[in-house]
């Protein structure tokens, strides 16, 4: 097998356990993580569909489709920009904020459980090359 191939494999492999373990952790919220990485990012105010779109490195049609899941939650809300009626701009609702506050907490928990079998170097290393990675392919448009 290329060793590249390979590396893609075990990336998505790799990812795909992790997704297990915070899903699992948040499954009495009847949150997905996916959901949860979205009202955390937006704890700290509103941000565009296209915006996390990027930042996700996900098809926008995902996006539409976990956000319309907040929304039926009345987690978030959705708004088109009065100078921009193509941008939708998402905010946490009221019920949405109560909601994010544990997130972090639980989700932080479960992480630290997952990435304990390696040593802070190595979770730093690890963290730098995916970083690296990220931004090199962030740039690709995510449509």
């Amino acid at each position: 097998m290329n060793d590249c191939l390979s590396v893609c494999n075990l990336l998505k492999a790799a990812a795909a356990c992790c997704e297990r373990h915070l899903n699992d952790a948040l499954s009495n919220l009847e949150i997905s993580h996916c959901q949860a990485t979205i009202m955390l990012k937006l704890t700290d105010g509103p941000v565009s569909m296209s915006g996390l779109s990027k930042e996700m490195c996900c098809h926008k049609s995902n996006i539409t489709q976990v956000v319309g899941g907040l929304e039926k939650k009345d987690f978030i809300e959705r708004a088109s920009l009065q100078n921009d009626r193509r941008v939708s701009q998402l905010t946490l609702t009221p019920k949405g904020k109560k909601a994010a506050a544990g997130l972090k907490g639980v989700l932080c928990g479960r992480a630290t459980d997952c990435m304990g079998i390696f040593s802070v170097s190595e979770k730093k290393a690890f963290a730098e090359l995916l970083q690296k990675y990220i931004e090199k392919n962030r740039e690709q448009k995510a449509e």
